[in-house]
């Protein structure tokens, strides 16, 4: 399943078709040798901006399924994959990731890296899990 195919997707879908789409988009993935980390979080972020509408988190499994995957293609190094990670951390509530995003604070980042994260962070605070809480 490319990034071609996922931006054709409707843009509202019930919570079980986005679902089976996020499972077919892993299983395609994981049967790669070799993916693009800006190809994996444009495909996630297309995903998780469909999933958004459904207004419910996705099923506990799977979420942590992707949590672990976007957890691996976290680079500081790059605005644009740091600022698609960020959205696609906060579409989807993503904990793991949101705390690996966090506790990069704590080192030396490119100054638009850490307005990214800095502005996630506030814009989130502490519940990540709390799905479209705003503070």
């Amino acid at each position: 399943m490319e990034l071609k195919e996922i931006m054709q997707l409707p843009d509202i879908m019930l919570k079980e078709k986005t679902e089976e789409y996020f499972i077919k988009y892993i299983n395609y993935i994981e049967g790669k040798d070799k993916v693009s980390s800006l190809g994996v979080l444009e495909s996630f972020s297309e995903l998780a901006d469909r999933h958004a509408y459904t207004y419910e988190l996705l099923d506990d499994l799977l979420r942590k399924r992707v949590d672990n995957i976007v957890q691996t293609l976290w680079d500081p190094t790059s605005v644009e994959l740091v600022d698609l990670y960020s959205s696609v951390v906060v579409n989807l509530n993503l904990k793991d990731c949101y705390e690996l995003m966090r506790s990069s604070l704590t080192t030396r980042l490119n100054d638009d890296v850490r307005k990214i994260v800095e502005e996630t962070i506030d814009e989130i605070g502490e519940e990540i899990e709390l799905p479209y809480k705003m503070n």
